[in-house]
C-alpha cells in the first residue's frame, strides 16, 4: 500500500510540473529596463513594442499626460488599454510596461483613449 501511494504521489508530481512553467497573461509597469531596450526606444513614436530575445515584450508609451493602463482578455486577444488623464505639467513622460502572453492568446491589441492604435515592433537581442 505504501509503495502504491508513493507511485501515485510521484506520478501526480510529475504531471503537475508543466503547469508550473506555463506563462500567465500579465501586464506590469516597470521603472528600469535593460540598456538595449532603452537604446531601441524611438523618441518620435508615441507607442512602441519592443521584444527582447523572443522572451520579454515591452510596451513603451509616451505622453504629456498621466496614463491609466489596464489589460483585458477578450477571446484570444490580449487587449491593452492606455487612457490619458489630465496632468499638472506639459513634460513628456515615458511609461514602460512588460507584457507576458499565455498560450490562449494569439493577438495583441492596444487602444489609446479607446481607439485601436497601430504600433511599430522592434526585435532586439
Amino acid at each position: 500500500m505504501k509503495k502504491l501511494f508513493l507511485i501515485m504521489f510521484s506520478a501526480l508530481a510529475i504531471l503537475s510540473l508543466p503547469a508550473c512553467t506555463q506563462k500567465k497573461l500579465s501586464f506590469d509597469e516597470v521603472d528600469t529596463v535593460p540598456k538595449k531596450v532603452t537604446e531601441a526606444i524611438n523618441p518620435d513614436d508615441q507607442l512602441q513594442m519592443i521584444n527582447k530575445n523572443g522572451k520579454v515584450t515591452y510596451i513603451v508609451f509616451q505622453s504629456k499626460q498621466d496614463v491609466k493602463a489596464s489589460l483585458e482578455s477578450v477571446d484570444k486577444t490580449a487587449l491593452i488599454k492606455l487612457d490619458e488623464v489630465d496632468a499638472n505639467d506639459n513634460e513628456l513622460k515615458q511609461y514602460i510596461y512588460t507584457l507576458t502572453i499565455d498560450e490562449s492568446h494569439d493577438t495583441i491589441e492596444i487602444k489609446v483613449n479607446g481607439e485601436s492604435t497601430p504600433y511599430p515592433m522592434t526585435i532586439i537581442d
